[in-house]
C-alpha cells in the first residue's frame, strides 16, 4: 500500500513525529512586510507542516489567512492555496508580496527572478466563506486563529503577545467572552470538517494564556470544542523558534512563578 498522505520518506515521517518541533528560521525577504501584522509564521515553517500533509499540487485552505504566511509556505512547496482574510489591510500586504517576491529555483523566496508567488485570498469572513465550498474538496486546512479574546496587553493581564482587529465584531478576538469565542471555533471546526476530504486533517497553530494570575490552557479548551464536532484528535506538536525568540519579561520576579509563553501548540485533527 503506498503512501496516501504525503511525499516523504519513512525516515522524514519519523523525523515529524517528535512532538518537540524546536526551529531556527531567521526573517526572510518578506518579512519586512509582513511584520506589520505582528502575528506572522516563517513560511519555511508553513512549507513543513504542508508537506506533511499534502501531497504536490494538492489544494490547503487557511481560513484565518492574515499576511499570507501558509500561502507562502505552500508556494515554496508546490501547493495550491486559499486564504480567507477579514482585515482588507492584510489581503493588500500579501499582493504587495506577490508583486516583489518570487519563489527561487532553490525552494526560497527570492526577488524577481523566479517562480510566481500563487495562492488566492478571499475577503470575507471565514464562517461565512467556508458555506460557500463544496464538501470534500479540501485536502489540509491549516491554519493560525486569533488566540481567543479579552487581550488586555500589559504586564499584569496576559504574557504573550496579542494580535487581533479593534472594532471588528466578526473577528473571533473580539468576542465578548471565552464561551462566545469556543462556540465560533465549534461553528469553523463544524464547516472545516464538511469540506475536508476523508481522513485528511485540520491543522490548528494556537497559543495557551495567563489571564488573571493563572495559567489558561486555550489549546486545550480549543481541542475539546473541535473534537464535539466530530474529528478525532490525532496529537500535538510544541513549535518553539529560536531566532525569533523576543526577550524574556521579568513577570513576578522573586514573588511567584508567572511563565514567559514563548511556544505555540500545533494541534492535529483528522476527518474519520
Amino acid at each position: 500500500m503506498g503512501n496516501p498522505l504525503n511525499e516523504l520518506s519513512g525516515s522524514e515521517w519519523l523525523y515529524w513525529t517528535n512532538t518537540i518541533y524546536p526551529t531556527n528560521y531567521p526573517p526572510d525577504l518578506t518579512h519586512c512586510l509582513r511584520k506589520k501584522h505582528g502575528a506572522i509564521k516563517p513560511p519555511e515553517l508553513m512549507g513543513e507542516i504542508i508537506t506533511f500533509f499534502t501531497k504536490k499540487e494538492e489544494l490547503i485552505l487557511d481560513p484565518f489567512a492574515g499576511v499570507g504566511s501558509t500561502l507562502l509556505g505552500a508556494a515554496l512547496v508546490g501547493r495550491k492555496a486559499v486564504g480567507v482574510e477579514l482585515n482588507y489591510d492584510w489581503i493588500k500586504v500579501f499582493r504587495e508580496i506577490q508583486n516583489s517576491f518570487t519563489v527561487g529555483e532553490n525552494g526560497f523566496i527570492q526577488g524577481q527572478k523566479g517562480k510566481k508567488i500563487e495562492g488566492t485570498m478571499i475577503h470575507g469572513d471565514c464562517l461565512d466563506e467556508l458555506k460557500k465550498i463544496p464538501s470534500n474538496s479540501i485536502r489540509a486546512v491549516i491554519t493560525d486563529p486569533p488566540y481567543g479574546c479579552q487581550h488586555r496587553v500589559g504586564f499584569a493581564q496576559e504574557t504573550n503577545f496579542s494580535m487581533y482587529n479593534p472594532g471588528e465584531k466578526k473577528d473571533f478576538g473580539n468576542a465578548e467572552s471565552f464561551t462566545e469565542y469556543l462556540e465560533k471555533i465549534a461553528e469553523f471546526a463544524q464547516e472545516a470538517y464538511r469540506i475536508l476530504v476523508h481522513r485528511r486533517y485540520l491543522v490548528i497553530m494556537i497559543g495557551d494564556r495567563y489571564l488573571n494570575g493563572e495559567y489558561f490552557p486555550l489549546s486545550i479548551k480549543v481541542a475539546e470544542v473541535i473534537q464535539r464536532t466530530g474529528f478525532m484528535w490525532k496529537g500535538m506538536r510544541i513549535w518553539w523558534n529560536q531566532a525569533t525568540q523576543r526577550p524574556l519579561r521579568p513577570y513576578a520576579i522573586k514573588k511567584c512563578f508567572v511563565p514567559n509563553i514563548t511556544h505555540q501548540n500545533i494541534l492535529i485533527f483528522r476527518k474519520d
